[in-house]
């Protein structure tokens, strides 16, 4: 009992640690370091940004050590400059190298700008999005709570690591001087900005020492509110009034910046705040514990509403949740399968132990290497059950097989175990090493996939250890103690036709009603009753099917190796013509006719000879049975129209996620005023609310995500909808909807897209390199091409339509004629209508700017700018008109920037139901055509376009790579060379199946279609291990009774008809327990769906072909090699007998 003991503590120390392993929706290590270079210069043009800040801040970063790549942002009076890191690099020291080269540059920056921030983007992540409202408080009155008291309680939320806040009437106080007030006294605009900024000091005094105590001494004379800034002496040069004030001249107030930016949630004026926890804090649990703490500040705050936007851990939590459904219906279906092919209940309820003492071994290794609950690692475990039934079931039935023979419960257990042992590890040690080139995958793939190829590697060596000590423990005192001749009542009175009709009919209504409430459970259930249906239906005849198979079937395939070669081959060429277009497999298919013709002509002729060599023989047998002959040439055309029937197999990066939310954007012309998008937006915001399962709306006026960063302006919008967590899966549907909404914002360029969760941004991206001149025209072809192909959608370049600009060019040579400073003209022009900050009032909040600007009713036309008054040397007021030249014209809105060269970026998503590589294919052939692109000009991938494509070069590897040693594995298991190449001929078999389900499902229509994405090819790597184990059987088996004495064609036949029952257990559980992931009835299934089709089809295949391949091959091979023996051993033996003659 002490193995069952060891068990009990691991399954105990394994439910503990489940406890402690953290939880998120990614595995760590998956987020790019990224270090964030902000720079703000207002009023400045894109261009200026460009020249001044971004392009010194980019010559200091050449060289930086694991650099990836740098990407900038230049608007109007703004900089963003985006540094990527190498996965793994280290972001603390990674950025304070960065803020070294910045403070480097900033001497070749203007003096008046304040120095650029430099911040770590990977320093947190997305945890809570809130907006805060309130009826009763006055937006600057929310701004000031939210900022001084809400805000430093939120920081104090454990592992929350940032906490920003968006939409703030900043408080500000704004002086606005009176142009005909000014004019009227001779002074002007410059006047009041020097008064402003020159009187407000506060200075330290020193220390005063007195006989007895020290004392500082501070010297203030700053100001501290409006009534101060307005009582400041203004000094007008050549007036000796002393009493005007700024007040005379300029209105006052305790107000707040001029908001370029509006923010509703569900229509309703709105602050937004943003969480984001601690890289490798617990997603749902600190998700749980700022809740409960924002309950609390709300308790603080009743004047003020807090409404949750958007919170990822709810569908992490769900998509985790539908991991362990899918678990469950995986164990409960093998469960079925145990007991209709074994007949007990017991053998049942050993693989249901065996299972979860596996996965809770495993999270004991999971907790000490620091993994977390997430979706690969759960995902890893929801296809293991594969693996895991695979051991357990193949030592069980070989256990009942031996026990059948009459051997008592303790010999059977140990015989049963002993004979499978090779086995069973060549098998689990093939899982294993097909896994290792995944866990050495390069970039942000093998980063995503090394916790995946580590989960399985780890239950797999469990799943070997359960299956040889465990499980022979359980079958030894409790599942084989009695072996039951015939089925249990219960069981037999499944197979009847009354009870045929009533499961077919409950799992009919078990479906219907799962779609008409939504309630998935039901459609479980569903799948249970249909699989217990059909699972019947077979058992109750496997008799005449293992008879059929063995007297047979599988002694025509011996007698037809050729025929049974051909088939195969044929099969699994034509399904590697899906990778391409379907429709190569015409031409494939007729030259295979054509060869299969003269092959059959050379034999005929061959035939017709009186005497033919040896090693021809088996050529001039070929065609001689003239049904497997017209086989032969019936199958090709039928694959070739099977094939173009089918199409190509679309590709992606990641499948499509439901996640229920929606991001929406809306661009008006460049110089739309805020206003006129701000009414755009409150239409289709009222439009959205009223559809059905939308949660939520929010909206911001004045900024939209594009490319690498973010644009503002007044004439850009972002929209987010929150879908309710039971509708979720109607999201492309909503979707589809809100696109009709264009029509209510005339004008605007509408654009909506699901956020499908496994991408950056939006999938299609491309950055167009090159020359500034030939860059705007290049993309727009590249964008044209994609608009054409059917299933893109929102595509866009970001080279946009220039927005207006006046140009005010200072006459250098009038200006100084005149006695102006040309300096003083330009900074008169910056202060009337951009403003300038003229000093900074200390108050209990922090430092509060004191804000110079022309009023907007007189700063608006091109009249009131050129009568801006400047004051000349001899104190005459010139206009600045006088010295100026005011010229309209259009300017770029933004300037992108890659690796220091300009760029127009591509964007654009995909439909739902199509795979981004087939929408980016006629791109692609495009690319190769010469002259489509100019010369000098380069098109670059990005984000989910560029991992798709190394994705599956990387994958391509990672693949020939996993059957290399797989079959290197086993030659050190068998020692030779040839049983090894027998067993893998029933890899490739596998691969007809996958690829011809999934080209089949690619067809079907929405989130139902399938595509070759990285969670596909890693089931297919997760086939190679699969499908080998029942060659494995087969020729290990047949290997032991060749050693017993027998022939190998018995040999054969025997270990076909002995392996029969555990090969179809096996096969049959795995299918049924990968069912579930095929229908995705979960939450966030998406994923594991992809891998469920795979393997479902690659399993199919392998089943059939492979106990017809690998027996042939066998007997042929290792047939040859015994009559090769006996024709040595009768030489041997007559030998003697002719030396003595």
């Amino acid at each position: 009992m002490v193995t069952a003991a060891i068990f009990i503590a691991l399954a105990i120390a394994g439910a503990i640690a489940f406890s402690r392993i953290g939880r998120s929706a990614n595995p760590p290590g998956t987020d790019y370091p990224l270090v964030i270079v902000a720079a703000g210069y207002p009023g400045a043009s894109p261009q200026t940004m460009e020249k001044l800040v971004v392009k010194p801040i980019e010559d200091q970063l050449v060289g930086t050590q694991n650099m990836d790549q740098v990407t900038a942002t230049t608007q109007e009076g703004s900089a963003v400059v985006l540094v990527r890191f190498k996965l793994g690099t280290n972001l603390d020291i990674a950025a304070i190298d960065v803020q070294r080269r910045v403070d480097t540059a900033r001497v070749y920056m203007p003096a008046d700008m304040d120095p650029p921030s430099v911040q770590r983007n990977g320093a947190s992540q997305p945890l809570l999005d809130l907006a805060l409202s309130s009826s009763t408080l006055s937006p600057m009155q929310l701004a000031d709570l939210t900022t001084n008291q809400i805000e430093p309680m939120l920081q104090e939320i454990p592992n929350v690591q940032t906490v920003d806040v968006y939409g703030l009437a900043t408080r500000q106080f704004n002086v606005r001087p009176n142009p005909a007030a000014l004019d009227g006294l001779g002074a002007t605009l410059g006047d009041v900005f020097n008064a402003v900024a020159g009187n407000n000091a506060n200075l330290p005094g020193g220390l005063m020492e007195q006989p007895t105590r020290e004392a500082t001494v501070s010297i203030r004379s700053g100001i501290d509110n409006a009534s101060d800034i307005a009582g400041i002496p203004l000094v007008i040069p050549g007036i000796s009034n002393r009493n005007l004030r700024v007040g005379d001249v300029a209105t006052v107030d305790d107000g707040h910046i001029e908001m370029r930016s509006i923010s509703h949630y569900n229509g309703q004026p709105r602050l937004y705040v943003s969480l984001g926890r601690a890289i490798g804090a617990d997603e749902i649990t600190t998700t749980q514990v700022a809740r409960a703490h924002i309950k609390e500040i709300e308790k603080q705050f009743p004047q003020i509403t807090f409404h949750e936007i958007d919170a990822p851990a709810d569908f992490t939590q769900k998509s985790l949740i539908g991991v362990w459904q899918s678990l469950f219906e995986g164990v409960v279906l093998t469960a079925i399968v145990m007991m209709l092919f074994l007949h007990a209940w017991r053998n049942a309820a050993v693989v249901m132990i065996s299972i979860p003492t596996s996965i809770l071994s495993t999270f004991v290794l999971m907790n000490a290497f620091g993994f977390h609950i997430d979706s690969m690692s759960m995902m890893g475990l929801a296809l293991i059950i594969g693996i895991l039934v695979d051991d357990s079931i193949v030592v069980l039935e070989n256990i009942t097989r031996h026990r059948e023979m009459g051997k008592d419960s303790h010999a059977a257990a140990i015989d049963g175990r002993t004979e499978i042992g090779g086995a069973a590890i060549a098998i689990t040690m093939v899982d294993v090493v097909v896994f290792l080139p995944i866990a050495f995958l390069p970039g942000i793939v093998g980063a995503y996939l090394k916790e995946y190829a580590a989960v399985v590697v780890i239950a797999t060596l469990f799943s070997l250890l359960v299956s040889f000590t465990l499980t022979p423990l359980l079958a030894a005192y409790w599942s084989v103690k009695k072996i039951e001749k015939e089925p249990p009542r219960w069981l037999a009175a499944l197979d009847t036709r009354r009870a045929h009709f009533s499961v077919f009919i409950a799992a009919v209504l078990l479906f219907a009603m799962g779609a008409i409430f939504r309630a998935a459970i039901l459609n479980v259930f569903g799948v249970f009753a249909l699989a217990l249906l059909l699972l019947n239906l077979f058992v109750h005849r496997y008799t005449a099917v293992l008879d059929l198979y063995r007297t047979r079937l599988l002694p025509a395939a011996l007698r037809h190796g050729s025929f049974v070669a051909f088939v195969c081959a044929v099969l699994l060429v034509n399904a590697l013509s899906l990778v391409g277009s379907g429709k190569n497999a015409i031409g494939i298919d007729a030259i295979v006719l054509l060869g299969t013709l003269g092959v059959y002509g050379f034999a005929a002729l061959l035939r017709q000879r009186t005497t033919i060599r040896p090693w021809l023989r088996g050529i001039a047998s070929l065609g001689s049975h003239r049904p497997t002959a017209m086989a032969t040439l019936i199958l090709p055309p039928v694959l070739a129209m099977a094939m173009v029937a089918l199409g190509g197999i679309n590709f992606d990066f990641v499948p499509a996620e439901q996640t229920g939310h929606i991001r929406m954007t809306l661009a008006y012309t460049p110089g739309t005023p805020i206003g006129v998008t701000a009414k755009g937006v409150d239409a289709i915001e009222q439009a959205i609310m009223k559809l059905r399962g939308v949660k939520s709306v929010s909206s911001t006026v004045g900024r939209m995500p594009s490319g690498w960063g973010s644009l503002t302006g007044g004439n850009y919008a972002q929209l987010d909808a929150n879908m309710h967590a039971a509708d979720r899966g109607d999201t492309n549907t909503t979707i589809a909807k809100i696109r009709a909404f264009a029509a209510l914002a005339p004008g605007g360029d509408f654009q909506v897209a699901g956020d499908t969760g496994g991408g950056s941004g939006q999938p299609i991206f491309y950055a167009v390199q090159g020359p500034d001149n030939e860059i705007d025209a290049a993309a727009e072809k590249v964008a044209s091409v994609l608009r054409e192909t059917k299933g893109s959608v929102n595509v866009q370049t970001s080279a946009e339509v220039a927005a207006p600009e006046l140009r005010v060019a200072i006459e250098r040579g009038k200006a100084i004629l005149l006695g102006i400073s040309p300096a003083a003209a330009a900074e008169a022009a910056r202060i009337a209508v951009a403003g300038a900050v003229a000093t900074r009032v200390r108050t209990p909040n922090g430092l509060i700017d004191v804000y110079v600007q022309f009023p907007k009713a007189d700063r608006s036309t091109l009249a009131q700018l050129e009568n801006v008054k400047v004051r000349a040397s001899d104190g005459t007021l010139v206009p600045l008109g006088d010295v100026a030249r005011f010229r309209w014209t259009k300017a770029p809105t933004k300037i992108e920037r890659y690796d220091r060269q300009r760029v127009v970026n591509v964007l654009g998503d995909v439909l739902p139901g199509y795979a981004l590589g087939a929408v980016v294919a006629p791109l692609e052939k495009k690319l190769k055509e010469p002259g489509f692109l100019p010369a000098g000009v380069h098109l670059k991938a990005q984000g989910d376009t560029q991992f798709l494509s190394e994705t599956l070069v990387n994958m391509g590897i990672a693949l020939l790579t996993s059957f290399g040693l797989v079959y290197l594995l086993m030659v050190i298991l068998y020692g030779n060379l040839l049983e090894p190449l027998i067993v893998m001929f029933s890899v490739p078999v596998a691969i007809v199946g996958a690829l011809m389900l999934l080209a089949f499902m690619g067809h079907l229509p929405g989130e139902l279609g399938q595509s070759l994405n990285i969670i596909s090819m890693l089931g297919i790597v997760m086939l190679f291990g699969l499908v080998a184990k029942n060659g494995i059987l087969l020729v290990d088996y047949s290997n032991t009774l060749c050693k017993r004495g027998m022939r190998v064609r018995e040999a054969v036949l025997e270990a076909a008809a002995t392996r029969f029952r555990p090969i179809l257990m096996t096969t049959a559980a795995m299918i049924f327990g990968m069912l579930p992931l095929a229908l995705g009835f979960a939450e966030g299934a998406e994923w594991r769906q992809a891998m469920g089709t795979v393997i479902i089809g690659g399993l199919l295949s392998s089943l059939v072909l492979t106990l017809f391949l690998v027996p042939m091959i066998y007997n042929t091979w290792m047939g040859a090699l015994e009559r090769r023996a006996d024709r040595r051993a009768v030489r041997a033996e007559l030998s003697p007998v002719g030396a003595t003659n």
